[in-house]
């Protein structure tokens, strides 16, 4: 799990959001979630090891939220998905958002998407369609005017491309 926290509004406002990639021997789990927290002071309370600092982060849907979030599972092979082929499902609240397609052996929830425009033979061609597929996602949006974007493990295409070193350039220093 890829986690990133950013800070907006001068730090009273932040955005706590990660990837989702769990594959374990009988569930499967891709896509993301994030919560957004507004800065609340709170008095200090001896007592309560909470209230040390004088603050706390509170879930808010009025604090500063990502836009243009846009998350893509990549298969095997480098091939780059939308999350609405595995049938992904979003659950909200209170400055939570959490989108996400599972499998689990016992019960299927995206498991092999067949569309109407589309034969099955067709999608059966293509192999797996569900989260046992997906090895990694990538989260790309904007916060506080910045562009950011988070992998949840390595970016394999960068990873690919290799720089020609010429030998006698890096001799002669």
């Amino acid at each position: 799990m890829a986690v990133g926290t950013y800070l907006a509004t001068g730090g009273d406002e932040r955005l706590v959001i990660s990837t989702i990639c769990a594959h374990l021997p009988f569930f499967h789990e891709a896509g993301f979630q994030f919560r957004t927290e507004r800065r609340q002071r709170v008095a200090f309370a001896l007592w309560n090891p909470a209230t040390w600092r004088g603050e706390r982060w509170t879930p808010s849907v009025e604090a500063a939220q990502p836009i243009g979030l846009r998350c893509v599972f990549i298969q095997r092979g480098d091939v780059e998905r939308d999350p609405q082929d595995f049938d992904a499902t979003a659950e909200t609240r209170d400055g939570v958002v959490k989108m996400s397609c599972e499998y689990m052996l016992s019960r299927a929830h995206c498991v092999h998407v067949v569309r109407a425009d589309q034969p099955a033979s067709v999608s059966a061609a293509r192999g797996v369609d569900d989260a046992r597929s997906i090895v990694n996602v990538r989260l790309r949006f904007t916060y506080d005017g910045q562009e950011r974007e988070l992998w949840h493990g390595p970016r394999r295409a960068a990873l690919r491309r290799v720089t020609h070193v010429d030998k006698a350039s890096t001799r002669a220093r």
